[in-house]
């Protein structure tokens, strides 16, 4: 009987070998997934934000549309007359009083995409086919005047804000740009 005995003895030792060799190679696929699953979240993570600025100089980029456009519009509404007597009735001008500039956030925008107010006033810029961009602009006086800065024919500098929200189909990166823009006029500034 002894002889069996160690016969069987000899047979579980392999057994058990290949147990533990089982069990440590589960161990080491389970910290490889592991490892692999912190990757992944790595590389999504670097691609997310990397898509992020992506869609954002995008953004920056339609606001330079959005610029030009403005910029257009003020040259036709201006005619050497300050915004405040040629522009009173556009869309995109916000008439107030100076030093009372609006500083737009999240809500006014939010408030003047659905529906411009007296408070909350701006127009939304065509874009060119194939911008996949949306721009709304608003401008204000800022107050200042400078008459040496336009002096040809006794013009005056009068120095207005450009504010441009640009947003992506998603609207996940919004821009805001805000820019000064000078309107030489006869005179000064009226009220």
């Amino acid at each position: 009987m002894q002889i069996v005995q160690r016969h069987h003895q000899q047979a579980m030792r392999p057994t058990r070998q290949r147990g533990s060799v089982l069990l440590f190679a589960l161990i080491a696929l389970l910290l490889l997934f592991i490892g692999a699953l912190f990757t992944f979240r790595g590389v999504l993570t670097d691609t997310g934000l990397t898509d992020r600025f992506s869609q954002r100089q995008k953004n920056f980029n339609a606001s330079d549309l959005a610029l030009q456009w403005i910029a257009t519009q003020i040259g036709s509404a201006g005619n050497t007359q300050p915004l405040e007597v040629s522009a009173s009735s556009q869309s995109w001008f916000l008439n107030v009083s100076p030093g009372a500039n609006v500083q737009p956030n999240a809500a006014y925008w939010a408030t003047c995409i659905a529906g411009s107010t007296a408070q909350d006033k701006c127009a939304s810029v065509p874009m060119p086919t194939g911008v996949g961009q949306s721009a709304w602009v608003f401008v204000q006086p800022t107050g200042r005047v400078d008459p040496y800065a336009c002096n040809t024919q006794g013009l005056t500098a009068v120095y207005y804000d450009l504010w441009i929200h640009t947003v992506d189909a998603r609207q996940q990166s919004p821009a805001d740009v805000e820019s000064l823009y000078k309107l030489c006029v006869l005179g000064g500034a009226s009220s």
